[in-house]
């Protein structure tokens, strides 16, 4: 029980400790382990388990491990370079077992039997420890697929050798471990395929709940690699990666989750099987490994390596860059680990089993020690680092959304892809020529199949602020904070306190932007109704005046994408140098927004702006609503005033200064009405200041249009915050006088509102 939760406790926490230190986890996981066993602080007894126990234990992580690997396996990482995949998985895994041998028995004087099985040991480099590497040195997709494809299936080959080679040194003749081989590895590709095929169906068809869909496939995991194993022994590993591979080359919609659940299983178990096995080995023994062995792991990591892949790349297309970096990764990992323990604990003392053991592990200590730590100064050095990615992925494929997507390609010739989960809208956007897809959007595995080389930026632009706020909290993880925007309307932002630079807990919901825009679903609609466009202007064109709208996202002088909030330029005056800041220096083109006409105007009826002579609010809301019902006959006269008067005794709609907006909405009006009174001598509205309300906008909605109904009012706010459009408004001689002066007030507002520009990029 305490070797148990020591292991399991011990293995995660050194393996949080590496993440936060960012230095490869393996390197603590074997100091803890030798630390925390029988030669050290006595605390972890591999020997408790019992020799069965610790097999079945190490036999069944590995297998998981590898069942996660297959799952990661992509078909065109392997096309992009099949014949150096295929050479290094036959070609170079003869090269590394051969020499290595070799080099154990002539430096070490290792006897020859023992060489070959302590050659075939470290032919494997395995997905736990390139996974990792790969994750944090981001190199050529060429380089990355080689050494993601060499780890994953590099495993079960090695596996296959160590148990030939260990099979023929106990005494087994040389046709039955012929024999055994070639069973073993029928078994193991029929029974993955049963597997794989098993576990594809029952998701596909739903017989598996999705909240059950993990611990499914980490049973059918098991169940393929215990089917195997019975009738074969080791059969299982390539029983389980062939199962893997058919599971995520099939791709069911629960791929992500399925992969982020094996990932932290596979966490668990490689802290636990590496504080097991470390702990039988004692810091004496690599004391006494002497001169000569240190010699050999030298010679495994600086010349066999290098000659294995000379020998595998002669005749491709790689270059003698690609070439060095390949050479120089080739760490070895968890697989080598219990591979070596198992030897060592079935041969017998006199054969010197701590020899073999002591040499898998220092390979393993040094492969990750030298090539873990350099294999990003090496990959810069040589020049094989992947670019930054730059391409972009907006979630939500409406009408304003496409419109971006078509600036940014245009402007900057990056890849754009839009998802969506509305299939009509995808295809809108594919017959507009855009690239696009159907998805969801929250499934970060959308990244291998977009078809969009080097995603580096999403924008979410869903009408859902909470769905937008996840993405930013899902794809934040992936890209970077910096490089996740989400629409997200001012109300959502305050309530979250997201407004500013960062976002909520500190930007990890992504960088809200547009927040002074309508929700993108009613700007398309509005664009649809030729009420708003977007246009692509010069910088010229800004500054010298000539144009007006909103400016929305800009290319700076390096042709890189700044969203900035909305910032409004007139005809006549061009925004100030000071007022649109300093990111607005050097840029080159601008997607400006321009809005036809606003939400007050159009709701605005000129024979519905009055002058009244009322003494109490019910009188007001009965003049106005009369003058509603001889515009729209078929408008509840009793049921709106009912509504009006309702809302006013439970929300009052005074604003202050002498303004009210009493609103309601009404289920049988087809189109927003805003009638405006103006009431000389004023009425009491229970107003926040205790002044008498002298001007009323009243405004009736449609009931299925609460954002146009909150623009509007928005508007309404906005309007009447300027102290001298609002004097203007309740000392106005006549309503004619009144329509003007409302309509001076929004052109005024739409020049020149300018909120602070915030750069995005």
């Amino acid at each position: 029980m305490i070797t148990m939760v020591a292991a399991v406790s011990a293995g995660v926490l050194l393996l949080v400790v590496a993440r936060r230190l960012n230095i490869p986890g393996i390197v603590l996981l074997l100091l803890g382990g030798m630390a925390l066993g029988p030669r050290g602080l006595e605390i972890v007894h591999p020997d408790s388990l019992q020799e069965d126990g610790l097999r079945v234990l190490v036999s069944l992580a590995v297998g998981l491990i590898l069942f996660e690997g297959g799952l990661t396996l992509d078909l065109s990482g392997f096309r992009s370079a099949p014949a150096m995949i295929r050479r290094l998985l036959s070609v170079g895994v003869l090269i590394t077992w051969l020499c290595t041998a070799a080099a154990l028995r002539f430096i070490m004087g290792m006897d020859l039997d023992l060489a070959i099985v302590a050659g075939s040991l470290v032919i494997v480099t395995g997905p736990t420890v390139i996974a990792p590497l790969l994750k944090r040195v981001r190199v050529t997709p060429r380089l990355h697929n080689v050494l993601h494809w060499e780890g994953v299936l590099i495993d079960p080959i090695g596996v296959f050798i160590a148990i030939l080679c260990f099979e023929w040194i106990t005494g087994s003749g040389g046709q039955a471990v012929l024999a055994n081989l070639g069973l073993r590895f029928a078994v193991g590709l029929s029974f993955g395929v049963i597997g794989g095929v098993l576990m594809i169906l029952c998701l596909r068809k739903r017989l598996v709940p999705d909240d059950m869909a993990n611990i499914f496939a980490l049973a059918m995991a098991l169940v393929t690699f215990g089917t195997a194993e019975l009738l074969v022994s080791e059969a299982g590993l390539l029983s389980v990666t062939v199962a893997g591979f058919l599971l995520g080359l099939n791709k069911p919609t629960q791929l992500r989750e399925l992969r982020q659940f094996k990932a932290e299983v596979t966490d668990l178990l490689i802290g636990t099987l590496f504080i097991l096995l470390s702990a039988r080995l004692g810091f004496d023994q690599f004391k006494t490994f002497g001169l000569a062995g240190a010699g050999v792991v030298a010679v495994v990591i600086v010349v066999i390596r290098p000659l294995s892949i000379m020998i595998c790349s002669r005749g491709l297309n790689l270059n003698w860059r690609e070439q060095a970096f390949l050479s120089w990764i080739a760490p070895r990992g968890i697989v080598a680990a219990s591979m070596a323990s198992l030897v060592a604990l079935s041969l017998p003392e006199e054969r010197n089993p701590l020899l073999i053991e002591t040499f898998v592990y220092s390979v393993i200590i040094s492969t990750i020690l030298l090539q873990g730590l350099t294999a990003g100064p090496v990959a810069s050095l040589l020049r094989v680092r992947a670019p930054d990615p730059t391409g972009w992925l907006i979630v939500g494929s409406n009408r304003f959304s496409r419109d971006v997507a078509k600036f940014i390609h245009a402007q900057t010739g990056v890849g754009v892809m839009l998802v969506d989960t509305n299939r009509r809208a995808v295809s809108d956007a594919q017959v507009e020529g855009l690239s696009a897809m159907y998805g969801d959007a929250r499934d970060t595995t959308l990244l291998e199949r977009t078809g969009i080389a080097g995603i580096g930026y999403l924008l979410a632009l869903t009408d859902n602020e909470d769905l937008n706020a996840r993405l930013g909290a899902v794809w934040s993880k992936v890209l970077g904070r910096d490089r996740v925007y989400r629409w997200s309307s001012a109300v959502l932002d305050s309530e979250n306190n997201t407004t500013g630079e960062g976002s909520a807990r500190d930007g990890e919901t992504g960088r809200p932007v547009w927040s002074n825009l309508p929700k993108p679903q009613l700007l398309s609609a509005e664009m649809s109704r030729m009420e708003a466009r977007t246009v692509t202007v010069e910088t010229e064109e800004i500054e010298s005046g000539a144009w007006s709208g909103t400016v929305i996202i800009r290319v700076n002088s390096k042709s890189r994408i700044e969203i900035v909030e909305p910032v409004a330029i007139g005809k006549t005056s061009a925004a100030p140098e000071d007022e649109r800041g300093d990111e607005d220096d050097g840029a080159q083109a601008l997607l400006c927004l321009q809005r036809q006409g606003d939400y007050l105007m159009r709701a605005l009826r000129p024979d519905l702006a009055v002058r009244l002579h009322v003494h109490d609010v019910a009188s007001l809301f009965a003049d106005l609503v009369e003058r509603f019902v001889k515009q729209v006959p078929a408008i509840p006269k009793e049921d709106l005033l009912s509504e009006l008067t309702e809302r006013e005794r439970v929300f009052p709609t005074a604003l202050g200064h002498g303004v009210a907006v009493p609103h309601a909405y009404c289920r049988t009006l087809e189109a927003r009405m805003c009638a405006v009174a103006q009431i000389p001598s004023g009425i009491s509205f229970g107003a926040p200041d205790g002044q008498p309300v002298r001007l009323v906008f009243m405004v009736i909605s449609p009931a299925g249009d609460p954002e146009g109904h909150l623009a509007t009012l928005a508007e309404i706010a906005r309007l009447v915050a300027d102290e001298g459009t609002r004097m203007k408004l309740l000392n106005a001689s006549d309503p004619a006088q009144l329509l003007r002066v409302i309509h001076a007030g929004r052109t005024v507002q739409l020049v020149q509102h300018k909120p602070s520009p915030r750069s995005a990029s």
